[in-house]
């Protein structure tokens, strides 16, 4: 540690010039940096980030970018990864770092993107290689799907990326949209297999074991998903992780060799609007996903009519990041049991308990795949940040995992929500409970209500 000490007035002044002279891309990323390089002296003196946004007369919201920094030099400094910090003083009060990527970075590293969403997005993802973004048109759901996808970008021989975005049509009726078909009168009516740029995006990844995968299926909802995507849904379940797990195939016929592998390396994001042009997904498609709905805060819309924010490139993450990544979510996915200790047990099976008791009886109770899926969850977050608040994780599950598959009249989700209301009141769970009045208000209005 350099031997220099300040006080919270000089890192209020350091940080403001290390984010004015950062490139204008750069600036949130200036401030996690400057959170990594004083973490020392943060900690030692008892400061907090609030009074050092405070004396720096930077927006009070960056308060948590700094915590970010301090978060990523607590991982490093604590000796549990492979990765190393020296801290040495120059002229520029700079460090000079040496860092290996790890499994436990990737989230870290990409958290300078500004969406408020991506740290749960990553989440989901390592526990369940598929997702559903919700919300409103313009929200940012693309945006940042793309944004994780082009961060964790690597190009195969062929110098193709792995990741692809398809549009969703009106018009995709089956899975032939998807998985492609044979059409016998081709090539002179020798027969061909005519393949989707899908099909040929799962034949890459398939090839490629050590790489994760990202498909975007944008507006999923546009044509109805089970028609076109039931045998995903399939083999998502039939799937097993692990080294004797057997690999499993779609059976398609006149296809080369008459079978298609499904990738273990896969992840699959749908986003989706809810309007008049839209359908809603059955509880079979909500069971089987995370569903993160994209609402921004009311304030930050209206600031962007004044000034549009600034909004940062990805980049590419550091070598190794992107397979480390895909290494984490399997070793997430084989586990069988909840990581964290007793301390983690005591806070996640009470809520789970109240919750299965309001709903077990209705037609949104829920099972093992969903407990196992909140397991696989918990773990991945644990896996990120083991200083993480348990309540703030089960709280997303609730409302990712079981609100959204909640629907219907009046006399059908009175008592319901009232009751999970409650729940969400005893245990602190503010995400959901805010959900839930929403749901309440919407229920009162229109004498309906869902979660989309």
């Amino acid at each position: 540690m350099m031997e220099k000490n300040y006080t919270v007035q000089e890192l209020g002044k350091i940080l403001f010039d290390m984010y004015e002279n950062a490139d204008l891309n750069r600036q949130s990323t200036s401030i996690h940096l400057f959170g990594i390089m004083y973490a020392p002296y943060i900690i030692n003196n008892g400061y907090t980030p609030k009074q050092i946004i405070n004396h720096s007369t930077l927006k009070d919201s960056y308060y948590t970018e700094v915590n970010k920094g301090i978060n990523i030099y607590k991982c490093i400094s604590s000796g549990k990864y492979d990765i190393q910090l020296v801290l040495g003083q120059t002229e520029n009060k700079e460090i000079k770092q040496n860092t290996v990527a790890t499994t436990y970075q990737t989230v870290e590293l990409f958290d300078f993107i500004t969406n408020p969403f991506s740290h749960r997005y990553l989440t989901s993802l390592l526990a369940k290689p598929f997702v559903i973004l919700a919300g409103n048109s313009g929200t940012g759901k693309t945006r940042i799907a793309q944004d994780v996808a082009k961060w964790l970008e690597r190009k195969d021989g062929t110098g193709q990326t792995n990741h692809l975005l398809v549009p969703v049509g009106a018009d995709w009726t089956d899975n032939t949209k998807i998985l492609g078909y044979y059409n016998p009168l081709a090539n002179d009516g020798e027969g061909e297999y005519v393949k989707t740029q899908i099909l040929e995006f799962l034949e890459r990844a398939g090839q490629n074991p050590q790489l994760p995968f990202f498909l975007i299926l944008d507006e999923m909802n546009l044509s109805r998903v089970e028609r076109y995507f039931s045998d995903f849904l399939s083999k998502m379940e039939t799937v097993r992780y692990g080294a004797a797990a057997e690999d499993v195939y779609f059976t398609l016929d006149g296809y080369p060799g008459g079978k298609l592998l499904f990738p273990k390396n896969l992840f699959i994001t749908g986003t989706v609007n809810v309007d008049e042009t839209t359908y809603m997904f059955s509880p079979k498609v909500l069971d089987r996903a995370n569903v993160i709905e994209f609402k921004p805060n009311a304030k930050d819309v209206l600031d962007n009519f004044v000034q549009e924010a600034v909004e940062e490139e990805s980049g590419i993450a550091p070598d190794g990041m992107a397979e480390s990544f895909l290494e984490l979510a399997l070793e997430i996915r084989t586990s069988t049991r909840l990581q964290g200790g007793d301390g983690m047990m005591d806070t996640v099976v009470p809520i789970l308990e109240a919750v299965q008791n309001v709903v077990q009886d209705t037609e949104f109770a829920f099972a093992y795949r969903t407990t196992k899926e909140i397991r696989h969850y918990v773990n991945a977050a644990y896996k990120i940040n083991p200083e993480a608040n348990i309540t703030s994780i089960m709280d997303e599950q609730v409302l990712q995992k079981i609100l959204p598959k909640i629907h219907g009249n009046r006399s059908q989700l009175k008592d319901l929500l009232e009751k999970l209301s409650q729940v969400c009141q005893t245990f602190s769970l503010k995400e959901s409970e805010a959900k839930i009045d929403f749901m309440q208000k919407r229920l009162r209005n229109s004498q309906f209500a869902s979660f989309m």
